[in-house]
């Protein structure tokens, strides 16, 4: 019963910081799941559009139309896979790379006023608990791919 309270935890820390966020994508003009795409696109680089999808946990066809809405505001681009000719690359462009570091200037910024209550060791722990958790999970999960 542990594991689902923790999951609870996780989620509503989640929903929580997610929401004091929030207003800052809204003030750009995104939703959650547009700044989610742009995101991973960010930090990943280019990815199949199919990769991306299934990374954010959408359908490919909702997928689509958010794609077609970002490359229209000159954020990411269609790239031919020259791995696989059937897919395509999603990548981001020079303005997404503008966008998001002012991004996330504004969410540290939010994100040092949420947790300037935290006492700093408190904080530090957390942290390294947290990272210690991604990578047993990481690690269980390379696992059981391999076992597929």
């Amino acid at each position: 019963m542990q594991e689902i309270r923790l999951l609870e935890l996780l989620s509503r820390v989640h929903r929580r910081l997610v929401r004091r966020l929030a207003p800052l994508f809204q003030a750009e003009g995104f939703s959650g799941t547009e700044i989610l795409v742009l995101w991973k696109v960010h930090k990943k680089g280019s990815l199949r559009a199919t990769e991306l999808a299934g990374h954010i946990g959408i359908p490919p066809s909702t997928f689509t139309g958010i794609f077609d809405r970002l490359v229209a505001r000159g954020l990411l681009e269609r790239v031919p896979d020259p791995g696989d000719r059937r897919s395509v690359l999603v990548r981001g462009t020079p303005a997404l790379a503008e966008l998001m570091g002012r991004l996330i200037e504004a969410m540290e910024e939010e994100l040092r006023h949420i947790f300037k209550a935290v006492p700093e060791d408190y904080y530090r722990r957390l942290m390294a608990d947290l990272e210690l958790l991604c990578r047993y999970l990481e690690q269980e999960e390379g696992e059981s791919h391999g076992r597929a």
